[in-house]
């Protein structure tokens, strides 16, 4: 009897393109060195710029102002109702709950943890330190004792006042006296002049009022602003100046690191401007649907792209320069809203530089727009998608069955073409190869084929009255005929040769039963 046979085929697909997406270089770990240098943090699990901020709040005599999109670390709030207790004036600015709903719904890494927290740190404050609330605002800092320049001090955070302090990748930076006061002329005057609501009660918000007395306008104070803090408020724009002559100076290198990137921004042409004068620019940011186009653009431009799975650090590095700040480059922080930076020379310019750097080695997420299934094994993350649940994986290989087919001829089970082969891997997987296995049957003889039968010729020289014409069959193997066709039945291993012999006469199919 003729048995069906295994049949297997190895397809290559090491160049098919993966199309624009992020490769998975390594594991995302946790901030390692979170020791402060020349007044820079690095946010991390052991809360080390948490602290310093906490013990600045304990140090507090006469003011606090702070500010940030969400406040939601109770450790900060029971030093800010340490300060209120003695009788340190608290005031807070914080994003509005517009502001955090909108997020809710377009953020992806915004959950709705984050937003109740945020709600019951306020309920603790209410009615113990002012606080009032803004849809423009993105800013985070924390300033103590600004009118006093002989002690103030003060810290701007890339991070949110919330679980971003431990989880994150964040940076922080310490202010010294003039940059506090610097900093709290902008503080004031978004407070009393573009705040929208003040907390009243827990719960309870109110349209705020005109101001008892008008700020000093903060671009008309005496001293240079700008030389070392900037900001962008209602109807000034001094961040994103900053940024693009940090930017349009560079001659050599651009380091960047930033949660949201704008394709169609100014900074961000600025940037492609950069790369085609030559400047090397390397970008860190977090594996994001909404950065995507900005990413492929910079990539086919030649930049260098990585990213952490919990970036949110913003700073850029510009050859000698460097600025630390809460923005991203996006229209809504460095054209409107309100958000600060802190520009960097010295020794701190160099430890924001070799920080970046250090991250930027130690990414696990390397972006490619142009990387085949076979420049890439492991982790790979299309553009489009997010991190939570559009992780695929390339695989070396995967076998995939194709069932069975039917051979044209029992006799050439060998020469069946191949079935269609259509990859069908399990959802998630990218293999570089996929080896097909299927079985090759011999055909069989249709049910309605009929036996080809033939009469005997008697011998008439013995022919006897009566003898009758015998029907015998006119071959051994069989002979079928069934629409048009003729068949050859192989019954057994003896009849293989005598088929073959016939099936080359007849044309035939040699079949099975």
């Amino acid at each position: 009897m003729i048995s069906p046979i295994s049949r297997q085929y190895t397809l290559d697909l090491t160049s098919e393109p993966l199309g624009p997406g992020w490769l998975r270089r390594s594991e995302a770990r946790p901030e390692s060195n979170e020791a402060p240098a020349d007044g820079l943090w690095r946010t991390g699990p052991e809360g080390r710029f948490r602290s310093a901020m906490i013990a600045a709040l304990d140090g507090a005599q006469e003011l606090v102002q702070g500010c940030a999109f969400l406040f939601a670390d109770k450790q900060l709030s029971d030093a800010l109702l340490r300060a209120a207790d003695r009788g340190v004036r608290v005031y807070l600015l914080t994003a509005s709950e517009q502001r955090i709903g909108k997020h809710l719904q377009d953020d992806q890494d915004f959950d709705r943890r984050m937003a109740d927290e945020h709600k019951q740190l306020l309920d603790r404050l209410a009615g113990k330190v002012l606080v009032r609330s803004a849809e423009h605002l993105h800013a985070k800092f924390l300033l103590i004792d600004s009118p006093r320049p002989s002690v103030a001090t003060g810290f701007v955070s890339t991070a949110n006042f919330n679980r971003a302090l431990d989880e994150n990748i964040e940076l922080g930076i310490r202010l010294d006296g003039n940059e506090a006061v610097l900093l709290a002329l902008y503080f004031n005057w978004v407070f009393w002049c573009e705040a929208e609501r003040e907390l009243i009660g827990k719960g309870r918000l109110m349209p705020v009022s005109s101001p008892p007395a008008q700020p000093q306008d903060p671009y008309g104070a005496s001293q240079p602003l700008g030389q070392f803090v900037v900001a962008t408020l209602r109807a000034s724009q001094g961040l994103r100046a900053s940024v693009l002559r940090l930017i349009s100076q560079a001659k050599d290198e651009i380091l960047l690191a930033s949660y949201g990137i704008e394709l169609d921004h100014a900074a961000t042409q600025a940037l492609l401007k950069a790369l085609q004068s030559g400047v090397a620019v390397t970008i860190l940011t977090r594996p994001r649907p909404a950065v995507s186009a900005a990413l492929s653009a910079f990539a086919k431009a030649g930049a260098r792209i990585v990213g952490h799975d919990k970036l949110h650090a913003k700073a850029l590095v510009a050859d000698q320069q460097a600025l630390v700040m809460s923005a991203n480059l996006e229209s809504g922080g460095l054209d409107t809203g309100f958000e600060v930076g802190v520009l960097c020379s010295g020794k701190r310019t160099e430890e924001v530089r070799d920080t970046l750097l250090q991250w930027i080695e130690a990414a696990p997420w390397q972006f490619r727009h142009d990387a085949t299934r076979g420049d890439h094994l492991g982790d790979f993350l299309p553009a489009e998608k997010g991190l939570r649940d559009g992780v695929e994986k390339v695989i070396p290989l995967t076998t995939q069955r194709c069932g069975s087919l039917v051979a044209p001829d029992a006799l050439r089970l060998e020469a069946a073409p191949r079935p269609r082969l259509e990859p069908a891997p399990p959802r998630g997987e990218l293999p570089q190869q996929v080896t097909f296995h299927w079985e090759v049957e011999p055909p069989r003889l249709p049910r309605q084929a009929r036996l080809r039968k033939a009469k005997a010729k008697l011998d008439q020289s013995n022919a006897r009255k009566g003898d009758k014409m015998i029907e015998v069959l006119e071959s051994t193997p069989e002979i079928y005929d069934h629409g048009g066709k003729v068949y050859v039945l192989v019954k057994g291993s003896a009849d293989i040769v005598e088929a073959e012999r016939l099936a080359a006469k007849l044309s035939a199919i040699v079949v099975v039963q």
